[in-house]
């Protein structure tokens, strides 16, 4: 065995030892990122969406319901004042009813 064979095998076994840490690196990295087993991955994924898309279902609604209670709650005390002005308006307008006192 000459020396050139040596250098060159040794070279072939670095360049294998490091092209095989790449792809490990990457696995790992991979399995970091998405998980393991992909087709748990696409369940995950699936079952993610389901889940933000009833909470932005939920926070929609809650909304919904929040504007129907202010604006209901509103209206009522816009109706409740009117009637107030109402009242106070024809209780001015009609004459005050005479008292006679004790001694009269």
């Amino acid at each position: 065995m000459s020396k050139g064979e040596g250098t060159f095998m040794a070279s072939d076994y670095d360049n294998q030892l490091i092209e095989s840490v790449t792809v490990r690196r990457q696995r790992l990295l991979t399995a970091l990122l998405f998980g393991e087993n992909p087709n748990e991955r696409r369940w995950m994924d699936s079952v993610r969406l389901l889940l933000l898309s009833l909470a932005a279902a939920a926070v929609i609604a809650a909304v919904c319901v929040g504007y129907s209670f202010v604006s209901t709650l509103l209206a009522e005390n816009r109706a409740t004042q009117q009637d107030r002005t109402q009242r106070q308006g024809s209780s001015l307008s009609q004459p005050l009813p005479r008292h006679h006192g004790f001694g009269a």
